[in-house]
């Protein structure tokens, strides 16, 4: 053993525990979308402030993904060739985004596109995600470089 030891388990010790238990609850969560409440429920600042450096962590570490504003949904992060690492979802953005609907309670149901392939009524596979929202919406979900089409102005200002 070191006299100095391992510096990087030396520094932030306490972040670490933290981290580490936000970590486990979001593995052992069954969805693949939370929320910071979720993760949270101690409203005091210094719980909001700790939770803000751990979730940046996670985020930096690419364990998990901004989808939305305070909602997250559960990644991986992948080496490509070229040596870089990007952060990709652990499921399919559609699966995600339903999930980040239903969990924002927004009432929604498939797009006019997807309805018709789904049904058989075309033959032309659908390239975007999109949605016909039945209550109001204003806010945005993307991730992986792709995001939630609103069909119709329920989400208009």
């Amino acid at each position: 053993m070191t006299i100095c030891g391992d510096i990087s388990m030396q520094n932030n010790h306490y972040q670490n525990d933290y981290r580490n238990e936000l970590r486990n609850k979001i593995e052992k969560s069954k969805g693949h979308v939370f929320t910071r409440d979720d993760l949270e429920k101690d409203r005091s600042n210094q719980a909001q402030l700790r939770l803000n450096r751990a979730l940046k962590m996670l985020l930096d570490e690419g364990e998990i993904l901004k989808i939305s504003h305070g909602l997250y949904a559960k990644a991986e992060p992948i080496t490509l060739r070229n040596g870089q690492t990007k952060t990709f979802l652990k499921e399919s953005f559609e699966t995600v985004a339903m999930e980040a609907l239903n969990k924002l309670g927004v009432q929604w149901e498939l797009g006019r596109s997807i309805r018709e392939y789904n049904e058989g009524k075309t033959t032309q596979v659908p390239v975007v995600f999109s949605v016909q929202l039945k209550s109001r919406f204003r806010g945005e979900i993307r991730a992986d470089g792709r995001s939630v089409i609103f069909e119709g102005k329920t989400n208009a200002r």
